[in-house]
């Protein structure tokens, strides 16, 4: 039986998954603003130059998560960068130090 990860590695993917995810709720929050504000509007013509600009936050959210599991999902000791695909192993395979607690 596998362990949880540890705090420093919870606390990482907790944040990577807020930002991530809280980037597509905004976004979805969004087009269904536009959507509601302009019924009669074509789908292809809700975003334009005047509107796009609202976008930047959620682009801005998700290019963070992407900066923070780039930046800090990695071993707390050694520093070297964590599988992203797979599970946290049981202990850092550079290092040694325990990355899951029972």
């Amino acid at each position: 039986m596998r362990g949880k990860p540890i705090h420093y590695l919870a606390n990482v993917s907790r944040w990577v998954w807020l930002l991530i995810a809280g980037s597509a709720a905004v976004f979805f929050v969004l087009v269904a603003t536009l959507v509601a504000l302009y019924p009669d509007t074509p789908a292809n013509q809700l975003v334009s130059w005047t509107n796009g600009w609202l976008f930047i936050v959620p682009a801005a959210m998700a290019a963070l998560g992407v900066y923070v599991s780039l930046r800090w999902w990695r071993c707390p000791q050694c520093r070297r960068p964590l599988p992203t695909k797979t599970a946290v192993p049981e202990e850092c395979p550079l290092c040694g130090l325990k990355l899951r607690e029972f």
